[in-house]
């Protein structure tokens, strides 16, 4: 008897200087993963075709059952509407894969594509810290820090796929510019880019730290808050405050039960921002809800796991 190929899905996320590729089964087990050099400098056609050269590294003798996507920025209906670190504006992203696919592949498959925050979102509802949970908000701080959150078992998208753009809620309309044309937003203060942005603004004023004089970058930051430096310890105090902020926000309006933290700058920096994040939320909360919400760490490792939920997700798989 013929052995009938194991169902997969292909995550595909596209982020500003790689492109992680993964199959993953409907356990959320990672079969097999691929990574490309996004360089979007060279055109939307090219970065199409490197997606396509990952689906094809990644997907083997498996039955593809689809192809999900995640992308910076706002995603609806297919089409990346505002990808800054891409530089993409309405890019119908859903649609020139399908016809890369057809074309290079001979395959015509399902294909989704969503912010790749929402994307981690949906990923921590089904094989996540969120499982059982049908109220719940995902923070992710990396270069960035975006958001997603479910609400009675399903995705918050906004009117204009801008739900949950919590990175830029301005928290001091006087601080530091941000790239989205606003001043003191959250992200320019708890994401690998505010940690850089706050150990520059605060230099001159600790002239013996040991990041003075050097080429630093936010491992260089970590590092030395560990060690007990005083410019870096400052710096990682205003992103955990800042992260709280974002938290006791997220609280007051949504009432979710569970806030899950995940992304790069969280995992790299846990022992300096989880405990003290929650100090700063529940400072800021009515104290019965400070007392109710419950806070996780992310339990999914990959960003390609999260597009590739989108494909089960869509498909039937609930959230919760």
């Amino acid at each position: 008897m013929q052995q009938i190929a194991r169902q997969i899905a292909v995550g595909v996320d596209i982020g500003g200087t790689k492109i992680a590729f993964a199959a993953a089964d409907h356990e959320g087990n990672i079969l097999s993963t691929h990574t490309e050099p996004t360089l979007s400098a060279e055109g939307i056609d090219a970065v199409i075709g490197r997606v396509i050269t990952g689906i094809d590294a990644v997907r083997g003798a498996y039955q593809v059952a689809g192809i999900g996507m995640g992308a910076p920025g706002p995603v609806v209906d297919g089409v990346a509407l505002n990808a800054v670190n891409l530089n993409w504006q309405n890019v119908p992203l859903v649609d020139k894969t399908r016809a890369a696919l057809r074309d290079r592949l001979a395959l015509d498959l399902p294909i989704f594509a969503a912010n790749d925050v929402n994307a981690g979102t949906i990923a921590e509802g089904i094989f996540g810290a969120a499982r059982g949970f049908r109220d719940f908000v995902f923070l992710a701080v990396g270069t960035g820090l975006g958001g997603g959150a479910v609400a009675d078992g399903r995705l918050i998208n906004g009117s204009g796929g801008f739900a949950m753009e919590v990175g830029h809620m301005s928290i001091d309309p006087n601080g530091r510019p941000c790239n989205c044309g606003n001043r003191g937003c959250v992200e320019m203060y708890c994401s690998g880019k505010g940690l850089l942005a706050g150990a520059r603004e605060y230099l001159s004023e600790y002239p013996n730290s040991s990041l003075a004089g050097t080429e630093f970058y936010t491992r260089e930051i970590i590092e030395a808050a560990r060690a007990g430096d005083s410019l870096a310890i400052r710096v990682l105090a205003d992103a955990a405050d800042a992260l709280g902020a974002t938290m006791a926000w997220c609280v007051m309006v949504l009432d979710p039960t569970l806030i899950v933290l995940g992304g790069g700058i969280v995992a790299a920096a846990d022992d300096l921002l989880y405990d003290q994040a929650q100090a700063a939320m529940r400072a800021r909360l009515i104290p019965y809800l400070g007392q109710r919400i419950q806070v996780a760490r992310s339990q999914v490792e990959s960003s390609a796991l999260g597009a590739a939920s989108l494909v089960w997700h869509e498909l039937g798989n609930s959230v919760s």
